[in-house]
């Protein structure tokens, strides 16, 4: 028995046994299947710290689960280019091996040749992106949430009746709270609206009556008393005069078709595990900033 406990081959053959008992239990932790991934606490910190570093602000849900997402897709693509051998020509980071598992998607999209119809259903669709957009003239008067905190609809209730009574004039000193962009717009596209005050308002003052103060309407500054005092419709060109522009545009879109269809296909292939790091309020903590 001595013998035995003093012989290496005895206590190869221990360790080996006592290994194949306990790998079931330690398996997962030790080599995750090939197919999975996993979105750790650290990487989801950085992806905050990244964000909060450009927009001085911590990501709100949605924008937080956009950011993980595009952590997932940048990840599938590059093992899917590793599985293609797109690594073995050039050393580059992963997410120029996403970008090239991309081209080869859109290059088989580009091989597309759109016929006139393709090409005028397209117009119809996005008759905006071609011809003249509507526009609108319009006052706003800007009301800052941290200004007036709870008590903001009903100073916006208030401002709105003095308004809509009185002779028109406007004190904008008294009335508006400072905003570095104009009170008064003249004709203005929706997007170079959207530009300034976001998309939401701008579909918002699209859906607005002329000649009548309403609100509040919100914007990424805060919240806005409107009136729009005039509109130019929009104008739809024909194809014979916008068709170089629609073909780019066409093909753009098929790209965008061709990319997102072969990310669904491959994302379905991966069990996704996205693991959050605790709850933290304020700032990200110092470990994520750097």
């Amino acid at each position: 028995m001595a013998s035995l406990l003093r012989d290496p081959l005895s206590h190869f053959l221990l360790i080996a046994a006592a290994l194949f008992l306990i790998w079931p239990l330690i398996s997962d932790r030790v080599a995750p299947p090939p197919n999975q991934i996993t979105i750790a606490p650290p990487q989801v910190q950085r992806l905050i710290a990244v964000f909060y570093k450009t927009h001085l602000r911590m990501p709100n849900a949605d924008e937080l689960s956009a950011l993980v997402e595009a952590e997932i897709r940048t990840e599938i693509y590059y093992r899917e280019g590793i599985a293609l051998g797109l690594d073995r020509d050039d050393e580059i980071i992963r997410r120029r091996i996403a970008q090239k598992l991309q081209f080869m998607t859109q290059d088989v999209a580009d091989r597309q040749t759109p016929t006139d119809t393709d090409l005028q259903q397209f117009l119809d669709t996005h008759k905006n992106q071609f011809g003249a957009e509507p526009e609108f003239a319009f006052s706003q008067i800007y009301l800052n949430p941290d200004r007036h905190g709870d008590k903001i609809a009903q100073d916006a209730e208030r401002l709105l009746i003095r308004l809509n009574t009185s002779d028109g004039r406007i004190d904008y000193a008294a009335d508006s709270d400072p905003l570095p962009v104009p009170n008064d717009f003249e004709l203005t596209s929706v997007d170079g609206i959207a530009n300034v005050f976001g998309e939401a308002f701008a579909k918002a003052l699209t859906e607005l009556p002329a000649g009548r103060w309403v609100g509040p309407i919100r914007s990424g500054f805060g919240a806005h008393l409107i009136i729009v005092r005039d509109k130019r419709e929009a104008t739809t060109p024909q194809l014979s005069q916008v068709r170089d522009a629609v073909v780019r545009e066409w093909q753009a879109a098929r790209r965008d078709e061709a990319n997102a269809d072969t990310y669904r296909d491959m994302r379905a292939k991966y069990v996704i595990k996205v693991e959050l790091p605790p709850e933290r309020g304020g700032q990200p903590n110092e470990g994520a900033k750097k």
